[in-house]
């Protein structure tokens, strides 16, 4: 008797600003995107600038509160999410 099991394409996770004013549920996020790709999507469907001081863009990066810590944006989803993680979105601030 042969077992199949089924790898879950897609993830869902919880996303809100670093206000919590913003927040939604993302049922599907693909497993297979980057971080960074999943980040940028997110700040479009949340409405959030990216337009920093003159001259300079305004990057955002995702904490995961499970682990407490910042995800870079070049790992996969599938390698760090797990159904239901809840991430916030909160701009990357340079000094300088």
């Amino acid at each position: 008797m042969s077992v199949t099991t089924t790898v879950p394409q897609t993830v869902p996770v919880r996303v809100s600003d670093a206000t919590g004013q913003r927040a939604f549920r993302a049922p599907r996020v693909p497993v297979d995107v980057s971080i960074g790709q999943m980040v940028q999507t997110f700040l479009q469907k949340m409405g959030l600038g990216q337009a920093g001081s003159p001259g300079r863009g305004l990057c955002f990066r995702a904490r995961l509160e499970r682990q407490a810590r910042f995800l870079n944006s070049s790992e996969r989803v599938g390698d760090c999410l797990q159904p239901d993680d809840e991430l916030t979105l909160t701009p990357d601030i340079q000094a300088g």
